[in-house]
């Protein structure tokens, strides 16, 4: 088995992932290979953190700024044959954090949230049956409070809330036996000990850890 088949399913995560060409030449840890290679079902906790700048805030397009850090846990069993959940994912949401609230420009006000801004709360987690699976939820917009082309005056916008999705692709683990010949600029890592692949989307900020274990 070689690299670019094991990072197969990443890739199909809607273009977000991709593997590293050259190291398949390499030679892998067969031992931890094999172990992965005889297993049907793999447990995954999965943690998402995604860090954005200078995310709009308000409902509409009104010039009120943040940087926002989104985290999103998840919890599942992956039939690696079937590229298919086996029972019903458990999703946890974190809060989001919102730093570095501004205007429309430097020196005009920065307004006021009135609420809570959630990036991306997620609610399902759907397999497609090719190796890639889609994490859908909602972005909660709170009621803001913008200086409008940077008038001392604000303008309220209503809270609302929008649809959002993202796309992931659960890893063979039998990847982590590549760990030591992967290159330093691949978008996949293998943390130090051993136990974890980090995955970095290329068409989106989210960085993905999976901790594989044998169900």
């Amino acid at each position: 088995m070689n690299l670019k088949a094991l990072c197969k399913p990443a890739a199909l995560a809607a273009g977000g992932l991709a593997c590293a060409a050259g190291a398949a030449a390499q030679t892998p840890d067969m031992a931890a290979m094999e172990k992965w290679a005889t297993a049907t079902v793999i447990h995954y906790e999965v943690t998402g953190v995604l860090s954005d700048k200078h995310v709009q805030i308000p409902a509409a397009d009104a010039d009120q700024y943040a940087d926002v850090v989104e985290k999103v846990t998840l919890s599942f069993d992956w039939d690696k044959n079937k590229q298919a959940f086996v029972g019903a994912p458990k999703i946890a949401n974190h809060p989001t954090q919102v730093t570095n609230l501004v205007g429309m420009g430097d020196g005009c006000p920065a307004g006021e949230m009135k609420g809570t801004y959630e990036h991306f709360d997620a609610l399902a987690l759907t397999a497609n049956g090719e190796g890639a699976a889609e994490l859908t939820g909602v972005r909660k917009h709170p009621d803001t409070m913008v200086a409008e082309s940077c008038g001392a005056g604000l303008k309220l916008y209503k809270a609302a809330d929008e649809p959002v999705s993202t796309w992931i692709g659960p890893p063979d683990p039998a990847m982590m036996a590549m760990g030591p010949y992967l290159p330093k600029d691949s978008p996949i890592k293998i943390t130090p000990d051993g136990k974890s692949i980090v995955m970095t989307a290329l068409n989106n900020n989210w960085v993905w850890t999976y901790t594989p274990s044998v169900k």
